[in-house]
């Protein structure tokens, strides 16, 4: 039996194609187009800085040793063996 394309998918197909194919685009790009982009450059630099500070000391945490020595027993053993 033969199995039919849905129109979904070619439509799909066709509006991919689109998107990819190279035409020519004649953009005006006014000051306030290169303001938007600094003012969200800087937004994702604050927002990143901000996040850093917030969980900066919990990610270090999770990397670093504890500074407790494990228990050792007076007799050279740990308490995890049995004698």
């Amino acid at each position: 039996m033969k199995k039919n394309s849905s129109p979904v998918v070619i439509v799909g197909l066709l509006a991919g194609l689109a998107v990819l194919m190279p035409t020519s685009a004649y953009a005006y790009l006014d000051p306030g187009t290169g303001a938007f982009a600094v003012q969200g450059l800087i937004a994702g630099i604050a927002g990143g800085l901000i996040a850093v500070r917030s969980y900066g000391k919990r990610i270090l945490g999770f990397f670093s040793r504890s500074k407790t020595a494990p228990e050792v027993w007076s007799n050279g053993s740990s308490p995890d063996r049995d004698a």
